[in-house]
């Protein structure tokens, strides 16, 4: 009887263990459900980065090379090296119908409208600025402006020069040169006066040139009432370093400039 027992439970073990065998085999072998699973992922992927797939170089003709398609392209023929807008049409950045590369005239306003060939436009005069021409003329015509003298004509045949010892301080003789100078420039109100200063050859030179004229500017103007307005500002211009020469004329220019080389000042 304890026999029969005995075999009945190692039967019952020996079959628990086989189907756990049999189970664990079976789940190895089982494959997951694919019911989420695009069935076209793999030409998607396929499309996205090919890998399988040899395709041409798309070739897309630009007979004007100005980066548009001639199949987009609504100006074929665009000149070289003209910037373009993305339907390949030369820039008109004012729209004035004349493209960048021929316009003068960059940004004409719109009352300016319409412009010529070179994209000029044609602006209507303001009346307040009529006006002032005409009030400038009639001083003009009347010789208010110019001391009864010709219109924009100065009388001055010539001015002396200055003549540096070295420095750039000015001597007793300096100051009555200019002195006359100023009386011939106070006689003639048309006339201005370029002071011109010599010595290129260095860096010191032009400041030396530049710290002279300086001295005789300030001269004319401070002690000799000359208004800075009728002052030319010219200096390291070819020739004697120790010259400064005063040149009458009628023409406009700069009546300061900067120092080119203030590191080397002169301390004379």
């Amino acid at each position: 009887m304890i026999n029969k027992k005995i075999l009945l439970i190692i039967g019952l073990v020996a079959s628990i263990t086989i189907n756990s065998h049999a189970q664990d085999n079976t789940s190895k072998n089982k494959t997951e459900p694919l019911w989420w699973i695009n069935p076209n992922d793999y030409i998607y992927s396929e499309l996205n980065a090919p890998k399988h797939m040899k395709l041409p170089k798309v070739v897309l003709p630009d007979a004007d090379g100005d980066g548009i398609p001639d199949q987009f392209d609504l100006e074929p023929n665009t000149p070289a090296g003209v910037p373009v807008d993305s339907h390949g049409r030369a820039l008109d950045t004012d729209g004035d119908g004349v493209p960048d590369y021929k316009d003068k005239e960059l940004l004409t306003p719109q009352k300016c409208f319409p412009v010529n060939a070179d994209g000029v436009g044609t602006c209507p005069e303001s009346p307040c600025c009529t006006d002032v021409k005409k009030e400038l003329q009639k001083i003009i015509d009347e010789g208010l402006l110019n001391n009864n003298n010709k219109k924009g004509e100065c009388s001055i045949a010539s001015l002396p020069s200055v003549q540096f010892k070295g420095g750039t301080k000015l001597s007793k003789e300096d100051e009555t040169i200019l002195a006359s100078a100023a009386a011939q420039l106070k006689a003639n109100p048309s006339c201005k006066v370029k002071v011109v200063g010599y010595g290129a050859s260095s860096k010191a030179a032009q400041q030396l040139s530049y710290d002279k004229v300086s001295a005789v500017i300030k001269y004319l103007v401070e002690k000799e009432g000359i208004s800075e307005s009728r002052v030319i500002f010219v200096y390291g211009q070819d020739g004697d370093a120790n010259t400064v020469d005063l040149q009458p004329t009628t023409e406009d220019g700069p009546n300061s400039v900067p120092a080119p080389h203030p590191n080397l000042k002169s301390k004379k």
